[in-house]
């Protein structure tokens, strides 16, 4: 009888840990697909062609800001600025499997909306998703040259979900013209070389040189059937490179957003030496051209065999001129004073006030 209760007791986080499984599975049907990329560059298009919605589409789902395109939305913010999870028949043919879309706002606004956003994006794949079948980072079909603004985007999606998530990666390319009236921009780019060309944002990642794309017109002209036939294949080779994916596990997310208010710390502290750094070298450049001309004043003044009044005038220049690089020097001290050692002594200070009213 003891042995069965153990075993009873055993398996109960068993059976709950299987009805939690099975739930998040009814919850978010597989593959799950999240999109990412820079703010405007036709994600939520994306995420709608994926579940066959028209390119007009209101959230009227959850209420939430996201699935509608445009690049800003109110007060200069991005358009999508929740994370959405929407599921719905592929292409939104019944006959197709269901699949999971994951929106998410875009990087590249102002700082303390990307804050926000990284800490929307780890809190819902971690903690609701929990798994992610591949992330779809969508870039225009027009970057063709690597910027340091989509570098710095890349290298924050390495922090958040780190180097392991490259085996889930698929670059999407919008906008891409899929007959030679649409094409806008230079003809002489192709699928391979501007994969190629992307393929510089993640040359110092494992896995970089396996990188796929998909080539994806929301634009499409759908009374052409060789167009029609070329956004099915492409959003079909996204649906089976998620399908066939080995499920990359959001438990493993490590809260980023800490490590990234650090080394945003660490870079404004490298600001403020350097700009210690050239103030010194100011003051310095103005200290050896006031020498020289105090030195030019005390030569004159040896010459000089004019009246008692001309040397006096000097004398009182040189002294006026002591001055004003004492406070000249003085001011570049107080500038140079770092803000933390002044947090600090402010800290200090009321410490003492603390512990004089205790």
């Amino acid at each position: 009888m003891f042995k069965l209760a153990v075993l009873c007791v055993l398996s109960v986080p068993a059976v709950l840990s299987a009805q939690n499984r099975d739930k998040n599975a009814e919850t978010f049907p597989s593959p799950r697909i999240v999109i990412l990329g820079p703010a405007g560059a036709g994600k939520s298009r994306l995420g709608n062609s994926l579940l066959g919605r028209p390119k007009n589409f209101v959230n009227t789902v959850d209420g939430k800001k996201c699935f509608e395109i445009g690049a800003f939305g109110e007060n200069g913010r991005g358009k999508t600025s929740d994370v959405c999870a929407h599921k719905g028949h592929f292409l939104n043919e019944t006959n197709k499997p269901k699949i999971t879309v994951i929106d998410t706002p875009g990087f590249g606004m102002r700082k303390e909306e990307e804050e926000e956003t990284i800490t929307k994006v780890v809190k819902a794949l971690r903690d609701e998703v929990e798994y992610v079948d591949a992330f779809a980072i969508v870039l225009k079909s027009t970057t063709s040259r690597q910027s340091r603004s989509l570098q710095n985007i890349i290298d924050l999606y390495v922090t958040i979900f780190g180097p392991g998530f490259m085996k889930n990666v698929i670059l999407v390319a919008s906008f891409w013209a899929y007959s030679e009236e649409q094409r806008i921009y230079d003809s002489e780019i192709t699928e391979e070389s501007w994969l190629d060309q992307q393929r510089n944002f993640f040359k110092n990642l494992a896995g970089s040189d396996e990188l796929q794309a998909v080539y994806f017109n929301p634009n499409y002209f759908k009374k052409d059937d060789n167009q029609t036939k070329r956004f099915e294949t492409e959003m079909t080779k996204l649906y089976q490179f998620a399908d066939n994916s080995k499920p990359f596990h959001c438990k493993d997310i490590v809260m980023a957003l800490d490590e990234i208010s650090k080394l945003e710390k660490e870079v404004e502290e490298l600001r403020v030496k350097a700009a210690n750094a050239d103030m010194l070298l100011k003051c310095e450049k103005s200290y050896e051209n006031a020498t020289i001309i105090i030195s030019q004043l005390k030569e004159k003044a040896t010459i000089t065999t004019g009246s008692t009044n001309t040397i006096v005038g000097i004398a009182l220049g040189c002294t006026a001129l002591g001055l004003v690089l004492g406070v000249f020097f003085v001011n570049c001290y107080r500038n140079m004073k770092s803000p933390v050692t002044e947090e600090t002594e402010e800290s200090d200070g009321s410490d003492e006030e603390s512990g004089l009213k205790e």
